[in-house]
């Protein structure tokens, strides 16, 4: 059987109204779904440090499901996802990791310093302001708690909100979150059109991969999907959306609308 194509690093821009002029250029790197196991071979997931590492982070958010289904494998996730390096790792778990063993998979992040966020904000001074990072539970499972979530969370600075089940980000974004990631689909991981998409809103996915506003009440929200790095079912992925990736966001301080739209009006 071939190895799977190794993950590549995706670059983005994230505009972000009110965002503290010390956090434009803000470099946050994202993996998700690693799902650690006879699967996503060893050299896979270390490819995706690796690509991690190599994107000289301000912070690296950690978006869910590290395993697949063993509890053997909540030790090799320890392992192999060990040797991020950036300021501050952040977690949260998904799915897959409650499947097995929660707390497991907890200790096992943390072992390797990395902060596990369980309904829950924490402020992290990045480039000498602080920004919001808050960790929503794992929604598949009923884990979640916006309310506890948010409840850290002080008025006046950006957030961050990291959520393994994309399809959650409406009711964060009402919570004020300026930029919601997530992983969870996989891109669909065997993507055909017309088929995949109609297949997923069945089940309740409506977020696949990439970028959606979920702003509502007039507010700026935005939701990052990335597809992730590991397998789950399948050894395969295919189709638009689908590659394994490590997605890089550049915040970026949005101009105001109104003087954007002066600047934009013609001289009298």
């Amino acid at each position: 059987m071939p190895r799977p194509v190794p993950p590549r690093v995706t670059e983005h821009d994230v505009h972000v109204p009110g965002l503290d002029p010390r956090h434009d250029g803000v470099r946050i790197a994202q993996l998700s779904d690693i799902h650690v196991g006879n699967l996503t071979p060893a050299s896979h997931v270390r490819a995706a440090i690796t690509a991690a590492n190599d994107a000289k982070p301000d912070l690296i958010l950690l978006t869910g499901d590290y395993v697949c289904w063993k509890r053997s494998e909540v030790e090799q996730a320890g392992e192999q996802l060990a040797g991020l390096r950036a300021p501050r790792v952040l977690a949260v778990l998904g799915n897959h990791d409650y499947f097995v063993w929660g707390a497991g998979v907890t200790s096992a992040l943390e072992r390797n310093g990395y902060e596990v966020l369980r309904n829950q904000t924490t402020v992290a001074s990045v480039r000498g302001a602080p920004l919001a990072l808050v960790g929503v539970d794992d929604p598949v499972t009923r884990h979640d708690d916006l309310d506890a979530a948010f409840a850290g969370a002080p008025a006046g600075i950006s957030r961050v909100v990291l959520c393994h089940a994309p399809d959650r980000a409406p009711a964060i974004a009402a919570r004020g979150a300026a930029l919601v990631m997530s992983g969870h689909t996989h891109g669909g991981q065997m993507y055909v059109k017309g088929i995949t998409d109609r297949l997923m809103k069945r089940i309740g996915l409506n977020y696949r991969r990439g970028f959606y506003d979920v702003g509502n009440h007039g507010a700026t929200s935005q939701l990052y999907v990335t597809p992730g790095v590991g397998f789950s079912g399948v050894t395969r992925r295919f189709g638009e959306g689908t590659h394994a990736e490590c997605a890089v966001l550049t915040l970026r301080r949005a101009e105001p609308e109104r003087a954007r739209a002066a600047r934009a009006a013609p001289a009298a």
